[in-house]
């Protein structure tokens, strides 16, 4: 028996499940397939659907498997305080690495590559957003504790941890444990915690 289920055989499915089967097909084929691997007729024959449904929804595999990841990613991230801004900082830069050498280096590379200028506001939903959310908690809770200046963090400062991690992530395609820690501790940590004045305040 093939692991494709025959679409001659398709259940018909319409609206947020049939929605939910093609994107639960999008994020197996390419966790087994790889992103040069995912193909619209792969995704077809798992979803037990067929091309031109997905066609309808999709007009590019981009686009497909962003929004099957955007569905998925942001329930990994730490949801609570440890009590110390430090160990927070770290707990997030290590779930942030652990989702991106889930997804890989060639398949973030390859969605850079494809999307268009209408699939960027999605992109910056997938890998910015969440990332952002935790981390202003992360700061608010630092500044309610006395670890922060009471005054606002201007907006780079804030999102300095974020952008510190992209750039290992892109450029070197790994950020390990001890990556995360120096990153922290060598950067984030002195940079934050000085006294700032002026700026907006994001956090």
């Amino acid at each position: 028996m093939s692991e494709h289920s025959d679409p001659a055989r398709a259940t018909r499915r319409s609206g947020e499940e049939l929605r939910e089967a093609i994107l639960d097909a999008v994020r197996g084929e390419l966790f087994e397939r790889g992103y040069a691997g995912l193909t619209f007729d792969g995704v077809a024959h798992r979803a037990q659907t067929s091309k031109p449904v997905i066609y309808r929804r999709y007009t590019s595999r981009a686009q497909m498997v962003i929004d099957a990841l955007i569905r998925s990613s942001p329930a990994d991230l730490p949801a609570e305080t440890t009590g110390s801004l430090r160990d927070d900082l770290v707990a997030l830069g290590t779930a942030l690495a652990r989702r991106f050498e889930q997804l890989g280096i060639h398949t973030v590379r390859r969605l850079i590559a494809e999307i268009d200028d209408d699939l960027l506001p999605q992109l910056a939903e997938l890998a910015s957003a969440p990332a952002e959310k935790a981390l202003l908690r992360t700061l608010g809770d630092a500044r309610a504790r006395g670890e922060l200046p009471a005054e606002p963090l201007p907006d780079r400062v804030a999102m300095l941890p974020l952008a510190l991690l992209s750039h290992e992530m892109l450029f070197n395609g790994h950020v390990d444990d001890a990556a995360v820690t120096d990153i922290v501790d060598t950067i984030c940590m002195p940079m934050l915690t000085r006294t700032h004045h002026g700026g907006s305040a994001t956090d």
